[in-house]
């Protein structure tokens, strides 16, 4: 392959990749909710907005680390955007506090869902930075939180030893 040839297919694989649109480059009170499913596609799911209008979820698992929420009022008008899956909201799991409809509001869906005998556990693939690591919330039969694990992701090299909550 020539050098021009490179050059090209490099300039091709940069087009398209400049064409592909990232979540947090999507503008609220700029861009319409057409726009967004033109952009992103369908959502992985959608909601109730609180205030009126729906909340459209974008969930990048089972090996993404992000998932994004965007509120879309009824003129169909995206009015926010929110990265959803953060150390913030992480820790804004409680057990013996925290439900199973508010952790699927604070976290999203999420990649993995596990039935034990006595709890059932979901899971998110998450950027602990500077690893990726395994959340896990475990739940049981009353649907309440009952324990937290923050576990490495196996798939990444990285020096961080396993917690438990």
């Amino acid at each position: 392959m020539n050098l021009i040839s490179r050059l090209a297919s490099v300039l091709l694989i940069i087009g398209v990749l400049a064409s592909c649109a990232l979540p947090g480059s999507i503008g609220p009170d700029t861009t319409t909710a057409d726009e967004l499913l033109k952009k992103l596609g369908k959502p992985t799911d959608t909601r109730p907005h609180p205030q009126g209008g729906e909340l459209w979820e974008y969930a990048y698992g089972p090996e993404g680390t992000e998932t994004w929420l965007f509120g879309v009022d009824s003129s169909r008008m995206v009015r926010s955007s929110t990265q959803i899956l953060t150390l913030e909201r992480l820790h804004q799991v409680v057990p013996g506090v925290t439900t199973e409809a508010q952790v699927r509001e604070l976290l999203g869906k999420p990649r993995l869902i596990t039935r034990f005998r006595e709890e059932t556990a979901w899971e998110w693939r998450v950027d602990l930075r500077p690893a990726k690591g395994i959340y896990v919330v475990r739940f049981g039969r009353n649907g309440l939180a009952t324990g937290i694990n923050v576990l490495e992701d196996a798939s990444t090299d990285s020096d961080d030893k396993d917690s438990v909550h």
